[in-house]
């Protein structure tokens, strides 16, 4: 992806008489150098003081930490054990720590499967890097390492794995199957993947547009930021063969989109999820980004629930934990 240049000329602003002028410097500098900022702080976000457990829900726990293969970075995460051998691994958001996904990790532990959950790299209690490149890369064998070390794992039972994905980590959910020599029954996708990236990523610079100072709120100098910050973002990215080629796998997918969801809408989803015509898809409609569960409880857990026991091999075609219209629902 070609970054922006910041000695080419300011972009120009619209004249009431219909004349154009160039954006003053002024406006400029001060939205590149904030872009460049927050991109690498999407990667590298500040620390945050640790969240709640599983305890804080009464939920058994251990912790156990993985150190990657790739750079010896130390990744510290949660069992929580549930009744039967299937483990499914959650994987958060951008900028959010394993906490983030408590509700998730109860509801999937009283359906009785085990549950592993990690803080990513540079975020929560896992170790930090100070590298701007090969940020996919990084992510997804990191994934890989926990998976393995799932797999080698003696009390997590032994049987099938799934992986549940939010946001930027339904990029890493996906790649990761071309990772593993392992096979994963299932991966939910839950509020992304964007089958174009780069629009996925300007959605995020607009998360932060109302902490961004006054004069760069708005006006061409926004449009200078978010141009700047989704290009730097994409480069230190460095996605490779978006979408995957999954053809070759038997894993079964499901795409979960926010139907009031602006930062990836279920527009940018349904492409990506067409691009595998087997998985199944469906639109939480009041949910906003990564909150389906707390905004549409009881179809939430019945989709994903039944999904994840037909992958699991729980439940059989005529089941009806979950409904079967495996095409319907994404819209756009």
């Amino acid at each position: 992806m070609p970054l922006p240049d910041p000695t080419a000329p300011a972009p120009a602003e619209e004249e009431p008489d219909g004349k154009r002028r160039a954006l003053p410097l002024v406006g400029v500098l001060p939205a590149v150098v904030l872009a460049a900022r927050h991109a690498y702080e999407l990667y590298h976000p500040p620390r945050s003081k640790p969240g709640r457990t599983p305890r804080n829900k009464n939920l058994p726990m251990r912790e156990f930490t993985v150190v990657t293969r790739r750079d010896r970075i130390t990744l510290r995460g949660w069992v929580v054990p549930g009744e039967g051998p299937h483990t499914v691994v959650l994987c958060h958001g951008m900028g959010r720590t394993r906490s983030s996904t408590l509700g998730h990790i109860e509801m999937l532990h009283r359906a009785g499967w085990n549950v592993v959950a990690y803080d990513m790299r540079n975020h929560g209690e896992s170790g930090r890097d100070k590298r701007y490149g090969s940020m996919a890369e990084r992510y997804t064998e990191d994934l890989a390492d926990v998976l393995r070390w799932v797999r080698a794992e003696p009390g997590l039972g032994g049987g099938e794995i799934a992986v549940y994905g939010f946001s930027f980590s339904t990029w890493v959910a996906l790649s990761v199957l071309k990772r593993i020599d392992d096979r994963l029954a299932a991966v939910i996708c839950d509020s992304g993947p964007a089958f174009e990236i780069d629009s996925a990523l300007r959605g995020f610079a607009v998360l932060r547009r109302s902490a961004l100072p006054r004069s760069v709120r708005g006006g061409a100098a926004f449009s200078v930021y978010r141009a700047c910050f989704s290009a730097l973002c994409g480069h230190m990215l460095a996605v490779r063969s978006w979408p995957p080629d999954l053809s070759r796998f038997t894993t079964r997918l499901m795409f979960v989109a926010g139907g009031q969801d602006i930062v990836v809408p279920a527009a940018r989803i349904a492409p990506a999820a067409r691009h595998y015509p087997d998985s199944e898809r469906w639109t939480a409609p009041n949910a906003l980004h990564m909150n389906g569960l707390r905004f549409d409880r009881e179809e939430y857990r019945e989709r994903v629930l039944g999904f994840l026991k037909r992958s699991f091999g729980e439940a059989g075609p005529a089941d009806p934990d979950g409904p079967q219209d495996k095409r319907a629902d994404i819209h756009g």
